[in-house]
């Protein structure tokens, strides 16, 4: 799990040793890690998914600003193709 914004610290105690997680401080930072982390997996293709825990007024206007955040951060790793419809 990566943990941005307020609730982070929160959520970070809720796993506890659960889960492996990291607090990563904004939404660019987590999606550069988890990108990271999934490409060194040897399971095949490495997959990034947005899943949020609860809303993120803190960082952004609305889900729909989070979620352009979340595309524009994975399009700018190199070899990241998205998935879907043209944007």
């Amino acid at each position: 799990a990566y943990l941005i914004g307020e609730a982070a610290p929160a959520f970070a105690a809720t796993l506890g040793e659960a889960v492996p997680y990291e607090i990563s401080g904004t939404l660019a930072a987590a999606v550069e890690h988890a990108a990271h982390d999934a490409a060194s997996d040897a399971g095949g293709e490495a997959v990034v998914l947005l899943s949020p825990a609860c809303a993120s007024f803190d960082q952004f206007k609305n889900f729909e600003v989070r979620g352009e955040a979340f595309r524009q951060a994975a399009t700018a790793i190199d070899g990241v193709k998205p998935i879907g419809g043209p944007r």
